[in-house]
């Protein structure tokens, strides 16, 4: 993987990206103005954060302006793209008709994605490396399972490495039923004999009433569906069930800054741009590739663009909010293996092991 620059505010440059918003407000600074007072790397990122207030204030044309600005500076597409949405949407930020994830294929589609092939690739390696032999049948939880791809891969690796002979029960848990059920069946067909638990809701609705004795649970792109707070209350619930947990999670400053913030539009400027333009540079037809951006990566940029904390759906955290925040809500477990599974342009997606203390998967006597 090749090293990448990720850039964040320091206070003297939020106090200037705020007088800077100030003035284009006001009308006193335009999309066409040099940004000289700007690092050269950010210049696209102050683009997108104005086009996003621009846009959520209702200045429409103003906000295709910023956009349209903005791709001229910018390597990437995040700017190009968000001006065409703009065009294709009536000039409105608009979240899509139906709940997102209802609609099972643009989250396919985007697991196709050679970046996330490989991403997948590494995590499975780090998972059937970091984690004990469980010599007895294997309880595993997947939070948010999506489709269930990612599990049924994670359980062959695991039998191939030879951490596991047997799987006994597979809880799922997802809030989109078209998911769930698409689940269960990779399920099924992969694993003929395994028990498949289903469970519709979000793991808010059901940490409470999970069964004791889960050997593994697997919170893949899932547990940043709420925020800090709600997290460590869940985490909480669930810790003295679960003897391990695996965490794939964007490396990102997403939760805590608040809506309008220069650096939420910083964050998510960096951490959406390399992915849309890895879906649109994936081979497949447009309208394939425009779906899963419009339908899945776009429905959770405009929430960060439109939405205060709180009502929003993602909140990302760095690494070291992870490890506090397992420290914090995790009693009885200990960090046991971390790894960087993607590391592009900006994007960085990372793997952890928190599990039980003398906790190896043995049978017990």
């Amino acid at each position: 993987m090749e090293e990448i620059a990720m850039y964040h505010l320091a206070y003297d440059e939020q106090c200037l990206w705020n007088a800077l918003k100030a003035q284009a407000l006001s009308g006193v600074l335009t999309p066409a103005d040099r940004l000289d007072e700007l690092r050269c790397a950010l210049r696209p990122a102050f683009h997108f954060h104005m086009g996003g207030l621009s846009s959520a204030g209702g200045q429409e044309e103003e906000a295709m302006n910023w956009f349209r600005a903005g791709s001229l500076e910018e390597g990437g597409m995040f700017n190009a793209v968000m001006a065409a949405f703009l065009d294709r949407n009536g000039g409105a930020l608009r979240m899509p008709p139906a709940p997102i994830f209802s609609d099972p294929h643009p989250y396919e589609h985007f697991t196709t994605v050679p970046v996330v092939v490989g991403m997948r690739e590494r995590f499975l390696d780090f998972a059937a490396s970091s984690l004990p032999r469980f010599e007895t049948a294997l309880t595993i939880l997947d939070v948010g399972c999506g489709d269930g791809s990612l599990l049924v891969l994670l359980l062959n690796r695991l039998l191939e490495a030879g951490r596991i002979d047997r799987i006994g029960r597979a809880i799922l848990v997802d809030s989109s039923a078209a998911m769930l059920d698409l689940a269960a069946q990779k399920l099924s067909l992969a694993f003929p004999d395994l028990s498949v638990d289903k469970r519709h809701g979000r793991i808010q609705d059901h940490a409470a009433t999970l069964p004791d004795g889960i050997d593994i649970a697997l919170l893949s792109l899932a547990y940043h569906h709420m925020p800090w707070d709600e997290k460590g209350v869940h985490l909480r619930e669930l810790a003295g069930r679960i003897a391990h947990l695996l965490l794939m999670e964007m490396d990102g400053d997403n939760d805590t800054p608040e809506l309008h913030s220069p650096e939420l539009a910083v964050s998510v400027y960096q951490s959406y741009g390399p992915i849309i333009d890895a879906i649109f540079a994936h081979d497949a037809p447009i309208a394939v590739s425009q779906g899963c951006v419009d339908n899945f990566i776009m429905a959770e940029v405009i929430s960060f663009l439109t939405q205060p904390r709180g009502e929003r759906n993602d909140y990302h955290m760095s690494r070291s909010q992870w490890s506090l925040l397992f420290a914090d809500s995790l009693p009885g477990h200990y960090r046991r293996g971390e790894a960087t599974v993607l590391l592009w342009e900006g994007c960085e997606f990372f793997a952890c092991h928190w599990g039980k203390a003398n906790h190896t998967g043995m049978a017990q006597p």
